[in-house]
C-alpha cells in the first residue's frame, strides 16, 4: 500500500477521514477530547508546534482542510469526550466580497453557523492572529467578524497580554475567557546544519558584510519601502563598512511590493529572491545574516521575529506593546513606526542593530528565548485552554 499523509490534500472524504485517523491515533479507551483546527498552514509549522503536546494529554487534533466544514465535529460525539473548533487566520470567511453588503451578508451567515455548532455541543477557540487580516478589504466587517467570533468563543487565545491594549477600541474580549499562550520558538523546526560560511559562500556574500535579513512573504504592511529608503541611506554613508540587505519571500500583487520588488532587483547591495523559500532552504538566509527585521507598519505577533531568534539573530522591530512583551529585551532593538520614522532613523537603526548582531553570542540569543521552546508553550496551552474547555 503507497502512503498517503492524510490532511495535507483534501480528499471528498475531508474532514471525515483526517478526524477519524486523529482519534485513532491517540487511542479511543477512553475517549480523547477532539480538536479541530483551521485555517490550516503546512509551510509555516506554528500550528504543528503549538499543537506538539495535545496528543500525548488526550486530545486528538485534526485539519480541517475546508473550513466552512468545521460543523461535522458535534457529530463525533460518540467517539470522543468533547468536540471543539480552533478557528486560526479567519480571512476565508469574506473571502473575496464584491461590496460591503455582501461582506456583512457573509459575517452574519458564518457567526449563523457557529451558533449553530455550539447549539450542538461544539466548543470554539479563536486565536487572535493579527489586528485584522493583512489583505482586508472590507475593514469594518472583519472586525464586526471578529468581535462577533470573540463573543461566541468559550476561549480566545492571545500570545502577549498587551494583545488587548494593542486592539483597545478594536476588539473587547471577556477576561474570563482569555488564554495567554505565547509565539513558540522554532527551535529545531527547521533544517539547519549549515554554517555561516557555506551559508554565504552559496549566496556570494563576504566575511566582512553586515547582513540584514527580511524573511517571509512580502506584503505592503511590512514597511518595505521605508525599511529600503532607510538601508540605502545607510549604505551612503561613508563609513567604512559593506552592508547587504537579504530578502527572500514571495511578494503579493500589490503594485507598491511589486515596486520594492523592482528596487531591489537594481540595487547592488540588495539580494531578493522574490519566491516561496521551501523549508529546507530557509538556514541559508537565516545562517548568514546578522540581524533580522521586523519593521512592520502593523502587526500584532510576528512569526518572523521568533523565526530570527530561533537561528540565533537579534531583530529591528517596530516598537509596539506586544513586541516590547514577547521578545527577549537583550537581542532586541527597537524603531518607530516606519509610516512616521525619518530615513535617518531607519538608517541610525540599522546600523546599531547590526553592530550588535555582529558581535552577539548566538549561543545568548537562543538561551533568551529557552521558556519558549514549543514543548514548553504547547503544554502550558494545553493545560490552561483545558480548563476552560473542561478537558
Amino acid at each position: 500500500m503507497l502512503v498517503h499523509l492524510n490532511g495535507f490534500r483534501r480528499e471528498p472524504t475531508s474532514p471525515v477521514q483526517e478526524i477519524h485517523q486523529a482519534l485513532h491515533a491517540v487511542g479511543t479507551d477512553p475517549a480523547p477530547h477532539l480538536l479541530g483546527y483551521t485555517a490550516v498552514a503546512r509551510v509555516n509549522p506554528f500550528q504543528a508546534l503549538l499543537y506538539r503536546g495535545f496528543g500525548p494529554s488526550g486530545v486528538a487534533v485534526a485539519p480541517v482542510l475546508n473550513s466552512f466544514d468545521f460543523d461535522v465535529l458535534p457529530s463525533f460525539h460518540r467517539l470522543s469526550a468533547s468536540q471543539t473548533i480552533h478557528f486560526h487566520w479567519i480571512n476565508w470567511v469574506i473571502g473575496v466580497a464584491t461590496d460591503a453588503e455582501q461582506a456583512r451578508t457573509k459575517v452574519r451567515g458564518f457567526l449563523g453557523r457557529v451558533d449553530k455548532f455550539r447549539d450542538a455541543g461544539g466548543k470554539v477557540v479563536w486565536t487572535a492572529h493579527n489586528v485584522y487580516p493583512h489583505d482586508a478589504t472590507f475593514i469594518d466587517e472583519e472586525l464586526e467578524l471578529q468581535q462577533g467570533l470573540a463573543d461566541r468563543a468559550d476561549a480566545v487565545h492571545l500570545m502577549a497580554a498587551s494583545t488587548t491594549e494593542a486592539m483597545d477600541g478594536l476588539l473587547s474580549v471577556d477576561p474570563d475567557r482569555v488564554v495567554i499562550a505565547p509565539h513558540p520558538s522554532y527551535v529545531g523546526a527547521y533544517e539547519d546544519y549549515v554554517s555561516r560560511q557555506e551559508a554565504r559562500a552559496a549566496l556570494g556574500i563576504d566575511a566582512d558584510e553586515t547582513v540584514f535579513v527580511l524573511f517571509g512573504a512580502l506584503k505592503a504592511y511590512k514597511g518595505l519601502h521605508a525599511l529600503l529608503d532607510g538601508f540605502q541611506e545607510l549604505c551612503r554613508r561613508d563609513d567604512g563598512r559593506a552592508y547587504r540587505l537579504l530578502v527572500a519571500g514571495h511578494p503579493d500583487e500589490d503594485p507598491d511590493v511589486q515596486r520594492f520588488v523592482d528596487r531591489c532587483i537594481v540595487d547592488p547591495n540588495v539580494l531578493i529572491e522574490p519566491h516561496r523559500i521551501p523549508g529546507a532552504k530557509a538556514q541559508y538566509y537565516l545562517r548568514c545574516a546578522d540581524a533580522g527585521l521586523v519593521t512592520y507598519t502593523r502587526s500584532l505577533n510576528s512569526g518572523a521575529a521568533l523565526l530570527y531568534l530561533s537561528f540565533g539573530l537579534p531583530v529591528l522591530a517596530t516598537d509596539t506593546p506586544v513586541f516590547r512583551e514577547a521578545l527577549p529585551a537583550a537581542h532586541v532593538q527597537y524603531v518607530g513606526n516606519p509610516a512616521d520614522a525619518a530615513t535617518t532613523e531607519m538608517a541610525d537603526a540599522l546600523a546599531s542593530i547590526g553592530d550588535q548582531g555582529r558581535g552577539t553570542s548566538r549561543s545568548d540569543v537562543l538561551d533568551s528565548i529557552a521558556h519558549l521552546h514549543s514543548s514548553r508553550v504547547s503544554s502550558g496551552f494545553r493545560q490552561d485552554l483545558g480548563r476552560l474547555l473542561g478537558w
